[in-house]
């Protein structure tokens, strides 16, 4: 079958979501915190955000890898479909009400579901010879992320936080409006491939050992990423910075991350997937290390360009990882775990810090992050070491 316009659709749906995913994982904590909530509390609603994404990655990919009536593009548009209802709920519903919290928890958590099928959706197509560029494709997704950074951060600035249910609804609705537009992708799954895939995440991570300790320390990496980005508002605030400055910030390490996603397919020409991980693993610390020593915003704005040599490699290598150690059977699970990744150092993340916050000051909680950094790269070289041996 031909298929119209693949890398193009690819591209613009990484643009629309990311234009979302900027909203729900760099500003939530503005928008709780607009509502009155304490750190603490917030803290806990992102921990349960995340929660909620990991059960729905984690519980719906073997369900979406054997089954005739799921595919990566139906779930894709349910879960955004969930999150619209969310975000307009929202208009109705009274500023402080315990609903609109509920409301935004749903919101946040739907957004972040769809992610490892949109990584899985760049694959499943070349059975019947086509070829989606995910490199640039993820590309896209960073400049719309560093493009909505700014953007977003600026109508805050301009407004205040409650204008971003807005911004969340029209991206999730462009978001489906392009996902919808693809071509179904090719049916590949027989009734006897049904019972052969139909595998417990014990029994897949059997299967699948070798790449336990690279999974682990994805975890603690993501742990202390997204422990500066949730709370990202009090480290500049720390340092004299805003929201507009905490937009610019994201801006940029969003901005940086372009170059090595859309030469991604070069660098994988020189480099195996397995020295990028650990390469980025080292340049991950060495950017954490940067934000904590961090005097000024200059010095922060600084250490934003380390993305180019940590999360920018560590995201596309990790879903070529992923592709390159899973048998194609197992093709959704194994994503959603390299997903899942993200979401469980983000659920420690969210409860860890919002709780450290309350007791202790930002640059003690950035030290409990850099520790947890330091040993999730020392586990990815060992475990990078052991795979290279095998």
């Amino acid at each position: 079958m031909k298929y119209k316009n693949l890398n193009l659709k690819y591209a613009l749906i990484n643009c629309f979501y990311f234009f979302l995913v900027c909203g729900t994982a760099g500003f939530a904590n503005n928008y709780l915190q607009y509502k009155g909530l304490d750190t603490s509390i917030i803290g806990m609603l992102l921990t349960l955000v995340s929660v909620i994404a990991l059960i729905g990655q984690t519980t719906m990919a073997p369900i979406v890898d054997k089954s005739k009536k799921w595919n990566e593009k139906k779930f894709i548009i349910f879960t955004l479909v969930v999150a619209c209802v969310a975000y307009a709920l929202m208009f109705f519903i009274p500023g402080e009400s315990i609903f609109t919290i509920v409301l935004s928890v749903i919101g946040f958590a739907f957004a972040s579901i769809g992610i490892p099928y949109l990584n899985s959706l760049a694959f499943v197509y070349e059975k019947e010879g086509a070829k989606i560029n995910y490199g640039l494709g993820r590309g896209v997704g960073s400049a719309a992320y560093a493009v909505a950074a700014l953007c977003i951060g600026q109508l805050i600035k301009w407004r205040d936080a409650s204008i971003l249910p807005i911004w969340l609804l029209a991206t999730a609705i462009l978001t489906i409006a392009v996902v919808n537009s693809l071509q179904d992708p090719p049916e590949e799954k027989s009734v006897v491939q049904q019972e052969e895939t139909k595998i417990s995440y014990v029994a897949f991570f059997q299967k699948y050992s070798s790449i336990l300790i690279v999974v682990l320390a994805m975890i603690m990496l993501f742990f202390t990423h997204m422990l500066i980005n949730n709370y990202m508002i009090n480290i500049v605030e720390e340092i004299g910075g805003d929201a507009g400055s905490q937009g610019t910030a994201t801006f940029i390490q969003a901005l940086v991350e372009l170059p090595p996603m859309f030469g991604f397919a070069l660098l994988l020409k020189k480099f195996h997937v397995n020295q990028l991980l650990a390469f980025s693993a080292v340049a991950w610390v060495v950017k954490d290390v940067l934000i904590l020593l961090a005097p000024n915003m200059t010095v922060y704005y600084i250490a934003m360009v380390f993305q180019m040599f940590s999360y920018a490699i560590l995201i596309p290598a990790s879903v070529y990882f992923a592709d390159e150690n899973i048998a194609p059977e197992d093709r959704n699970q194994g994503q959603a775990i390299i997903g899942a990744a993200g979401t469980i150092g983000g659920l420690f993340a969210s409860f860890v810090g919002g709780f450290l916050l309350s007791i202790l000051t930002v640059r003690t909680t950035l030290y409990v992050g850099i520790g947890v950094a330091v040993v999730g790269a020392v586990l990815m070289l060992v475990g990078i070491h052991k795979l290279n041996k095998k």
